[in-house]
């Protein structure tokens, strides 16, 4: 049986773990948990929010992850999908981007979509009455990140994958390490964080720090996820919505930003009627992978072929875990 281990506990790595063992690999975990971990700090959308703005390739890859989760969806039972929060919802497209997005999707048969010429708060009605012609996209999935670590977690736990943490300095050291050298591949899915253990092959990689605002209010505000401008805010249980997100070009740098917040506080502000109750209001951080591309990297280590990096996508990385997965598989076989 081939042995591998997996360096990185989010969603790419815990998703590439999942994918691996029920193809009959021996797994484990090294489960570092760095705080800022991007997917615990995500709204959820598992969606391409401007896919027309990326790469054949990466366009590919969205539309995949969106129907990889669609089969997770159909496999997994009412309890489960409970458990994680996984939800289809509609998604409307207004703003800057409508006409870009109506050109794009139009004859895309992976998903239902439809355009409307009148004002969006036909059907949000809490939404300001100044935003003219929408799409709509019917059917996106939307899901809680950290309800989907935890259940990815329970289920390798039972099917007998290991975790295990450990500070990892070097991963050329570490892996010749003695009791390490029972492991085929190793694979880096440590996501912002992966350069600092890669010594001898650096990559173009960066931490890219996103910012949301969590808030929940008297009454529900939204029962669609809202696209406008790049922004986007998603309904949540429980009058809860998530306002994000900002991209901020700041390192490691831990302390949640003003001018982030006065942003999201905007965003919230022009885009509703200021007719509600705010009960409880959080901000929530994470450091996404940026790379000089908007291609996630996978690649096998030119330097060392038992090395395998799958380092996510800085805006789409739980969108595309799965299909990123199924490629380090076959990578290795």
């Amino acid at each position: 049986m081939t042995n591998c281990l997996i360096i990185g506990s989010g969603l790419v790595g815990l998703s590439t773990a999942y994918e691996l063992q029920n193809s009959g690999f021996n797994i484990t975990v090294v489960d570092n948990e760095n705080d800022g971990q991007a997917s615990k700090a995500a709204a959820g959308l598992l969606f391409p929010l401007s896919p027309w703005k990326n790469s054949k390739y990466m366009q590919d890859l969205c539309i995949s992850g969106h129907q990889e989760y669609s089969i997770l969806y159909k496999n997994l039972n009412n309890k489960d999908r409970k458990k994680i929060n996984l939800q289809k919802k509609d998604l409307l497209i207004f703003g800057e981007d409508v006409k870009s997005a109506v050109s794009w999707y139009r004859n895309k048969d992976f998903i239902q979509s439809e355009f409307y010429e009148e004002n969006l708060n036909s059907v949000e009605k809490n939404i300001k009455n100044n935003y003219k012609n929408f799409l709509i996209i019917k059917n996106i999935h939307t899901v809680d990140p950290i309800n989907l670590i935890n259940y990815y977690k329970k289920y390798l736990e039972k099917s007998n994958v290991k975790f295990k943490k450990e500070s990892i300095q070097d991963v050329y050291s570490y892996i010749e390490l003695k009791e390490n050298l029972i492991y085929d591949y190793i694979i880096i899915a440590a996501g912002s964080w992966s350069n600092q253990i890669i010594k001898e092959h650096k990559i173009a990689l960066k931490p890219i720090k996103g910012q949301l605002l969590h808030l929940k209010t008297e009454k529900k505000l939204l029962d669609k996820v809202l696209l406008h401008d790049s922004n986007y805010i998603v309904p949540k249980e429980n009058n809860t919505i998530i306002v994000g997100a900002t991209i901020e070009d700041v390192g490691f740098n831990n302390k949640l930003s003003t001018d982030a917040e006065n942003y999201l506080r905007d965003i919230l502000a022009n885009t509703f009627l200021n007719n509600f109750k705010i009960l409880d209001e959080k901000f929530f951080y994470g450091f996404r992978p940026r790379l000089a591309t908007d291609i996630p990297y996978i690649k096998t280590d030119p330097n060392n072929s038992r090395i395998v990096y799958n380092f996510g996508h800085y805006r789409y990385g739980i969108l595309t875990a799965i299909s990123s997965a199924k490629i380090v598989k076959n990578l290795i076989t």
